[in-house]
């Protein structure tokens, strides 16, 4: 589990800049949402995205961003290529004051393939602490064969969309041993 050391405001700003250009440029809606709505959602993965950014910076990891028009095609094919290895990065709002546990569970959405991604990274943000931290990561071809399920089995709330579901504490929590897989 790592914690990123950022700006949180910054970052948000960024985050806010990036989701609303997103939507205005046609990202694919699944969720039925509002504009607003829309862009609160973008908004998340925005800053996870940059969060995970400023992490491979840190680190001196090449990467390579997805800059997927969205004016052209309404989705992208990944966050981050590494090493020609495709990187999802997958935050979710914590709306509680514990830390994450390996018993939480993560719904990764049934049509956004999970087998197309190598590696998909999870983690939280919380914006009570102003804190982004990811808790570990799984080869996306292993969330693929988690069951789908339209309710979290965890927390009891019903996904907007059916997911593949799993245990955080599936996930990989060692971050060197990632790279170390990427680079291979």
């Amino acid at each position: 589990m790592i914690i990123i050391d950022i700006d949180f405001d910054i970052a948000l700003n960024e985050a806010r800049k990036r989701a609303t250009t997103m939507i205005e440029n046609g990202l694919y809606s699944r969720f039925h949402l509002s504009n607003a709505q829309r862009i609160d959602k973008a908004l998340l993965g925005c800053l996870g995205e940059i969060a995970f950014e400023h992490y491979l910076k840190s680190k001196n990891i090449d990467y390579k961003l997805d800059e997927t028009d969205f004016t052209i095609v309404n989705s992208d094919q990944y966050d981050f290529l590494i090493n020609n290895k495709k990187i999802d990065i997958k935050v979710a709002k914590k709306s509680t004051s514990r830390p994450p546990t390996d018993g939480w569970t993560y719904g990764y959405p049934q049509e956004q393939n999970p087998s197309t991604k190598d590696f998909v990274i999870v983690g939280w943000i919380d914006f009570n602490r102003k804190e982004i931290g990811f808790y570990g990561w799984i080869k996306g071809v292993e969330v693929s064969k988690y069951a789908v399920v339209t309710h979290n089995t965890f927390a009891g709330y019903k996904y907007l969309t059916p997911n593949h579901e799993f245990r955080w504490g599936a996930m990989n929590k060692d971050f060197e041993n990632l790279f170390t897989l990427i680079k291979g």
